[in-house]
């Protein structure tokens, strides 16, 4: 795909693979020991709301897309695009240290499930989303710098379609997070 082979696409994975290795080494500088951990155990112990659960998942998703959308936009703020993206992946640190710190044995399968497909997917829409918001905007920013004409009506409403694209895989990804990887790891615990 062209898309992969893209500078700017290499360039955010990087940025996300380092978001995710501070993370791993923030566990170990920082007291992460039980905060990573909550929806396991409420799952474990059987307190888990599986509608609230959805919701909060699909609202912070959204709001974090929305954001990023919004950012390429206005091509000034474009780079709080790929900041997002490094806090996601410190945050997938935590969260997979905590994993391996409280379950130990069971914390292959627990972190398998938990990152396949859902946590994958998800993280491959943000990158995407960062990727597109850059793109809109570098192209945006080129059209005005350089006096070029362009169809602003066909080029912003492909940026909208991929909007929503994009927020429909997050929809289905917190259905799946929620109502079957949570099932399948309250099998595992």
């Amino acid at each position: 795909m062209k898309i992969i082979r893209s500078r700017i696409f290499r360039i955010l994975v990087i940025v996300f693979i380092l978001g995710v290795l501070f993370g791993i080494i923030s566990y170990f500088l920082l007291d992460f020991k039980n905060s990573s951990i909550n929806y396991f155990i409420s799952i474990k112990n059987g307190d888990f709301n599986y509608k609230n659960a959805f919701i909060n998942l699909f609202l912070y998703n959204f709001k974090l897309s929305s954001l990023i959308w919004i950012l390429g936009i206005i091509f000034i703020f474009v780079l709080f695009g790929p900041i997002i993206l490094f806090l996601r992946g410190i945050s997938l640190g935590i969260s997979i240290l905590g994993i391996i710190h409280y379950f130990k044995l069971k914390s292959l399968a627990i972190g398998l499930i938990y990152m396949f497909p859902s946590v994958i997917v998800n993280e491959l829409v943000f990158i995407l989303l960062c990727y597109y918001s850059i793109n809109f905007s570098i192209k945006l920013f080129d059209a005005f710098k350089n006096n070029k004409l362009i169809n602003i009506k066909t080029f912003s409403l492909n940026y909208i379609y991929i909007y929503l694209i994009l927020n429909s895989i997050l929809l289905l990804s917190s259905l799946f997070e929620t109502y079957i990887s949570s099932n399948i790891i309250k099998f595992v615990l």
